[in-house]
């Protein structure tokens, strides 16, 4: 039996860029709150800040049911066995 998949299904790669994508939001929003000053406008971005990490983690545990349900794609015979 033989696997025609060549590469990951739609749904596996668009999981794959949006946590990318929040994560570097979530990253950028910390870098800039690191210097606020404790006002209303700061406690406001530490709650975006949690939230969008509570939206990372879950995304992440669909993204990793996902993997589970639908296995990766076989490694091209091109890449040399130690990679």
């Amino acid at each position: 039996m033989t696997d025609s998949r060549t590469g990951y299904n739609a749904v596996a790669i668009g999981l794959h860029w949006l946590i990318f994508v929040l994560i570097m939001a979530n990253w950028s929003l910390g870098i800039y709150m690191v210097d606020l000053p404790i006002s209303p406008h700061m406690l406001k971005s530490f709650s975006w800040h949690k939230w969008v990490g509570v939206t990372i983690f879950l995304i992440m545990i669909l993204r990793v049911a996902w993997r589970i349900s639908h296995p990766p794609p076989p490694l091209p015979a091109t890449v040399p066995h130690w990679q």
